[in-house]
């Protein structure tokens, strides 16, 4: 598609889209009108940095057909230069034989009985998880059904199962599959996105068995772990074994930082987004979240998978059992893609915007705090509490900071006029629907 083409597109779906939300928006609190902006999704990222994909998921029936297509999740910067994370297919390794293999030492084969131990424990645990979305019309007027295929982890003999947010959103409707095949609806009741690539499901709980959550600060460089993941054709969980090669990871993705990941060498792929990292005890020590495969140069990395670690996970996980949500601070424009969208000195160039970094805000969910202290779609925010938003500073991770407080001062770019708008969240379980984004 020509660069004409892609503008034209890009007007048709995003304009209006921002047009309408500033006319709700001044309907529903008042304000002066403001000209509509014209980000380009294909712009995102800057010249020159890595691009970021999570674990790819595609309808079952298409997996073989585009095993070769990933999902861009967008940009991000490192200070040794960033990683490219691919969704690369489960290509079928070559059928080797081999001779008779020495007797292995007492301590391997004490470990090898712990690790079918531990699996033992785990394995049970362990689900996949079916996303349909919405049907995608095309030009030549069929219709494209989409199903997004990831995996879980029940966390709770209540039926609560874990999965990484990506997996399950917007989705129409959620299914789980145990290891029998058997096919459960399921429904979200919570989420921790963009802070943790999370969400927490609820399935009927009857014959369902719990992890135990680890310490995963207790891992230490070199120590034995366990991917596990849903099928992908019969359902069947998969294995993969390797070691911690990295703890206490700060990874950017576009538009936030994830902290506290784990790396791994075991191999993880297609569909094992939302699947569980297991230590030598069975219990979860990660959330299967991201593999990489290449450098910003095209150059292939092998045996870097990250995950989420259980310890920076805990604390919500344990809230929504406790509660029934997730009551971290909401304001109402954190969503990367949906709510706002990181701006690149590019991205400022095209659009004529009055600065070359920050969050430029597309939508602002409908009752949340950013909407009733004033934020508009169009806004670009440079600052929080002081803090310049930037590259290395997202918008996502200043909010975070700032929502140990009482409120967040925010600095905004309303065309060439700079204003300070005073936003007051509230916890992620009142006007649920206001920031489901």
């Amino acid at each position: 598609m020509g660069e004409s083409a892609k503008s034209n597109a890009y007007s048709t779906e995003i304009r209006p889209r921002i047009a309408r939300a500033r006319e709700h928006a001044f309907a529903t609190i008042g304000g002066r009108a403001v000209p509509a902006v014209q980000p380009r999704a294909d712009r995102l990222a800057a010249a020159g940095q890595p691009r970021v994909d999570v674990i790819s998921r595609i309808s079952l029936q298409r997996w073989i057909a585009l095993a070769t297509l990933v999902l861009l999740f967008g940009a991000a910067a490192g200070t040794a230069g960033g990683l490219v994370a691919l969704q690369l297919r489960d290509d079928p390794g070559a059928v080797a034989t081999a001779g008779p293999t020495p007797e292995a030492p007492a301590t391997a084969v004490a470990e090898g009985q712990q690790l079918r131990d531990a699996l033992d424990e785990a394995l049970p645990a362990i689900v996949t998880v079916l996303a349909d979305l919405p049907d995608e019309p095309q030009p030549d007027g069929r219709v494209l059904e989409r199903q997004n295929i990831g995996s879980g982890v029940v966390v709770s003999d209540q039926g609560h199962v874990i999965t990484n947010y990506h997996v399950v959103e917007g989705a129409e409707v959620v299914t789980v599959v145990l290891s029998t095949g058997e096919h459960r609806p399921a429904r979200l009741v919570a989420d921790d996105s963009p802070y943790h690539d999370m969400a927490v499901l609820r399935v009927d709980p009857r014959g369902l068995r719990a992890i135990e959550i680890g310490d995963s600060e207790a891992l230490r460089l070199g120590d034995r772990v366990a991917a596990i993941a849903g099928g992908l054709v019969n359902f069947e969980n998969q294995v993969k074994v390797g070691v911690v090669s990295a703890t206490g990871i700060d990874f950017p993705r576009q538009g936030v930082v994830l902290r506290d990941m784990l790396q791994t060498d075991a191999a993880i792929n297609h569909g094992d987004s939302g699947g569980a990292l297991v230590n030598l005890q069975g219990e979860l020590v990660g959330l299967i979240t991201t593999v990489v495969r290449q450098t910003p140069a095209g150059e292939t990395v092998e045996g870097v998978a990250l995950v989420h670690s259980s310890n920076s996970l805990r604390p919500v996980v344990e809230a929504v059992l406790a509660t029934g949500g997730n009551p971290r601070p909401r304001y109402g424009i954190e969503r990367v893609g949906s709510q706002h969208l990181p701006v690149t000195p590019e991205l400022a160039t095209e659009q004529g915007l009055p600065v070359p970094a920050g969050a430029l805000i597309i939508d602002v969910a409908e009752g949340s705090a950013a909407a009733d202290a004033g934020v508009l779609p169009g806004d670009v925010v440079v600052g929080v509490n002081g803090i310049s938003v930037d590259t290395d500073r997202p918008l996502v991770n200043l909010l975070e900071v700032a929502s140990a407080g009482p409120s967040a001062e925010l600095t905004i770019m309303r065309d060439r006029e700079q204003l300070a708008i005073t936003v007051t969240p509230f916890p992620r379980s009142a006007r649920k629907e206001a920031l489901d984004g």
